[in-house]
């Protein structure tokens, strides 16, 4: 057992006893019995099964984990076992991917405006794609003092979206008609080489028709920006989008085969035109299965006819469903997709009270910080609990402990718990 007192986690591994329990509550009863609550509680074998499908969907594409969804170590360890490279929206991502075994060539660095300190921290360490002009500056003057001519991709912002609808403005990338329409501006770098593309316009795509198309879309401006430069193009980073149905009952998960039709087929069409290394990332569908947070009543309170179960660590320790109640409370209930990954429509972290109670009653679930904003359920109806039993939220491997306000009240941080399959 390795203990990481930055994180305060552990890294531990089945062993028999624990493989023949079976199923997830089964672990965290065990796992309740050695560590105190909260803690987050991450399954090795189900990250392999979601690589799985992806490595079968996308057989022509390496694939990259989006490191800010999870960046416990012994998770990223587990991925890079897998051949999975990382992409890095820090500094700090970038050295966590290499501690965890990622090479630098399957590192993709991308900040929406990183600093001349950034650049001297990454410079070398892997790939390096510029989000605007002045990004690509910095990396020109590290490159100059350094003597060397570096590899840059670009992240561009296309003039197509997800949805057809006309393209908006937006903060991250570089309008393509600015480099597009002017290829002189590039020029303006000459200890760089522009060596490939980067594009991301949306999380969470559950449209397997819209998916399929963006990806030929993103082929097609490759190719045009590919002509411009007059030299092939070493990679295409197609960004993120294949979402992950949070809750089969509301939300239809993506037609994997249709989608590897569409994607295969895409991919040999431009073959022939196109030898760029394909790039997927997937932060999301990787690791949110494989996630659970489990917290332990602390008090029961009824108010008014209300009753409410309090937990330790509600928004200091798994913050999405907190989010979820303040959104929904303003905003219509088709919220869109503005706000991830804050806040992904219609999330549903199926929560379980773990009670020998046959009876039930319907309840709020609050944190016990000092805000009454603490609420992580509304009016949800559950076994009928008493002071000491354990609350558990599945779809907790993504933008979960990384989104959470842990130094709010100074209260402990929940541990991390990771829980291999050999």
């Amino acid at each position: 057992m390795l203990f990481f007192p930055l994180f305060s986690c552990y890294d531990v591994k089945k062993n028999k006893d624990t493989e023949e329990m079976g199923d997830t509550m089964k672990h965290i009863r065990k796992i309740r019995e050695e560590y105190a609550t909260p803690f987050y509680l991450y399954e090795g074998k189900i990250i392999s099964e979601q690589a799985s499908i992806l490595k079968e969907t996308f057989p022509d594409f390496d694939l990259l984990f989006s490191v800010k969804a999870n960046p416990f170590p012994p998770v990223l360890r587990k991925i890079a076992s897998l051949g999975i490279g990382a992409d890095a929206a820090s500094a700090k991502e970038v050295e966590l991917a290499l501690e965890a075994g990622m090479a630098p060539e399957n590192i993709f660095y991308s900040c929406p405006a990183p600093t001349k300190e950034d650049i001297a921290r990454i410079f070398g360490k892997c790939q390096f794609i510029a989000d605007s002009f002045h990004a690509l500056s910095l990396f020109e003057a590290e490159a100059a003092k350094r003597g060397c001519i570096a590899k840059a991709g670009l992240r561009l912002h296309p003039n197509f979206t997800m949805d057809g609808k006309p393209q908006g403005p937006s903060k991250f990338g570089i309008d393509e008609a600015l480099v597009l329409d002017n290829p002189a501006c590039l020029q303006e770098y000459p200890h760089l080489s522009v060596n490939g593309l980067h594009i991301h316009i949306r999380s969470q795509v559950l449209n397997t028709a819209q998916l399929g198309q963006y990806y030929k879309n993103v082929l097609e401006l490759a190719l045009r920006m590919q002509h411009i430069l007059g030299v092939p193009l070493e990679y295409i980073n197609f960004g993120g989008g294949v979402g992950y149905a949070y809750d089969k009952t509301k939300q239809s998960p993506l037609d994997m085969k249709i989608l590897h039709d569409t994607v295969t087929s895409a991919a040999k069409a431009y073959a022939s035109q196109l030898s760029a290394r394909l790039l997927l990332e997937s932060g999301r569908f990787l690791t949110c299965r494989c996630g659970t947070y489990v917290t332990e009543i602390v008090d029961i309170k009824r108010s008014h006819g209300k009753t409410y179960y309090v937990v330790k660590n509600g928004s200091n320790g798994f913050f999405k469903p907190v989010l979820q109640q303040l959104f929904l409370s303003h905003l219509p209930e088709n919220i869109g997709i503005t706000y991830e990954p804050f806040l992904t429509e219609h999330d549903d972290y199926n929560i379980t009270v773990l009670s020998e109670s046959k009876e039930t009653e319907t309840v709020d679930i609050a944190g016990h910080l000092c805000t009454g904003a603490d609420v992580l359920a509304k009016d949800i109806t559950l076994p009928k609990a008493s002071i000491g039993d354990l609350v558990t939220f599945c779809n907790a491997g993504s933008y979960a402990y990384s989104l959470a306000p842990i130094l709010f009240a100074s209260q402990p941080a929940p541990q991390q718990i990771f829980l291999d399959e050999e």
